[in-house]
């Protein structure tokens, strides 16, 4: 993944699918205005204040005083208004997007057509799943199913012939992830053969250890490690090989040693050996899919482990980036357009990071994360689509999906309970 900055590094309510009955019902509650945008309902913008924390360990070592957050109808009401909303987003989403030729699929560069690369298929899919996850609506699953056929018939079933290890990795997210969902045995065979590949020909000892970002060896990062961290929880629960957990940990491991601030929780970017032998580590923190994907390994180490100081890290960079990432509360914009990665990275952070908060029964970012939801679609556009930028309208011109993909991933992961 090619990133912008510097030299280049670069997923619907459970149990409720909204009608528009609801919604309207919703309206004459006073919790939405009613009308109607793209032909998709429009529900309303109201946002709960935030419930105190509920913070719970695994169920193997749960506090016997610790207890799940209450749901009021308010909580009821929110819920069934993001469901609408979901539902509303991803259809828009695929009228701009979804490109269909034949049995298989793929998602378009942007409103005028073309075919996104290959890491933002990969994220753009997780968007499908993360909306059959919380829906289990099976047209989200039939298209999980074409969109992996165009992986296959675009891209192959080995990736290795690309360079970034990143853009690998979270192609083996995308495909575990279809393999949890669907029980095909053919994504997770794919998923491991290609992690398997990449972590053979990306670990060295270097800088302490952790995967190169490409196979050029001149960085290792966040958006390598963390994501293959991610990608080895997964294959550990899915072939019951704890080989795979251990090289989770020592991925981790690595980006909490050099790319982690114990003081703030913020993530910082990568290290790069310098002339000197001396690493360079860029301390950029303003990139969202750092803080995410480094919460997401945090989270299913947690789960996998139970080891309290996976979940306390989570939390401390979750805790920066509500206060240190965002304007007046609102996730930062990041650069978006056709040569930029930045568009998409809020969709990575919103994705983990609302999971690790359902996983471990956290309410207190619940306000926030609906104040992000609201923010983004009170500014969405003629079309139903919304922008990168949640604090602006979205332009009613050309737009590209990555950068609306984001807005859409919340809304999706919302709707998890």
């Amino acid at each position: 993944m090619g990133r912008e900055w510097q030299h280049g590094s670069r997923s619907i309510a459970v149990g409720c699918l909204a009608t528009l009955a609801v919604v309207a019902a919703a309206a004459l509650c006073g919790c939405g205005n009613g009308t109607t945008v793209g032909g998709q309902s429009n529900a309303g913008n109201s946002s709960p204040a935030p419930a105190p924390s509920q913070h719970m360990t695994p169920a193997s070592s749960a506090s016997p005083t610790a207890r799940p957050p209450t749901t009021t109808p308010d909580a009821s009401l929110t819920q069934r208004t993001n469901a609408a909303r979901a539902r509303a987003a991803l259809k828009a989403f695929d009228r701009a997007f979804y490109v269909t030729p034949g049995p298989l699929a793929y998602w378009a560069v942007d409103t005028t057509g073309g075919q996104a690369t290959f890491y933002r298929q990969a994220e753009m899919i997780e968007m499908v799943e993360d909306a059959y996850e919380s829906s289990g609506d099976p047209a989200y699953k039939r298209m999980i199913v074409a969109l992996q056929r165009g992986i296959v018939a675009y891209f192959g079933r080995s990736w290795l012939l690309r360079p970034y290890n990143d853009d690998i990795m979270w192609m083996v997210i995308a495909s575990l992830r279809a393999y949890e969902l669907t029980g095909d045995g053919q994504y997770l065979r794919m998923a491991q053969h290609n992690f398997d590949a990449t972590y053979a020909r990306s670990w060295s000892s270097d800088l302490g250890g952790g995967l190169w970002w490409t196979i050029y060896r001149a960085e290792k990062n966040v958006t390598t490690n963390a994501p293959a961290a991610i990608a080895a929880c997964k294959l550990a629960a899915a072939l019951h090989d704890s080989s795979y957990l251990t090289k989770a940990r020592l991925l981790y491991k690595w980006v909490r040693t050099h790319l982690y601030d114990a003081q703030t929780g913020a993530v910082y970017d990568s290290l790069r050996p310098t002339g000197s032998g001396v690493a360079y580590r860029n301390r950029k923190v303003g990139l969202t899919y750092n803080q995410g994907s480094f919460i997401g390994a945090a989270d299913l180490l947690y789960q996998a482990t139970g080891r309290q100081s996976y979940d306390s890290d989570a939390l401390h960079t979750l805790e920066f980036t509500r206060a240190s990432l965002t304007h007046r509360g609102i996730l930062p914009g990041e650069a978006g357009g056709p040569d930029s990665n930045g568009g998409g990275f809020k969709g990575i952070f919103c994705r983990w990071a609302v999971k690790f908060t359902r996983d471990n029964h956290i309410s207190s970012f619940d306000g926030w994360f609906q104040q992000n939801a609201d923010a983004a679609w009170s500014h969405r556009d003629a079309r139903g689509l919304m922008g990168t930028k949640w604090r602006a309208p979205t332009s009613s011109g050309l737009l590209y999906a990555w950068d609306c993909s984001s807005a859409v991933v919340l809304l999706q992961v919302l709707c998890a309970r």
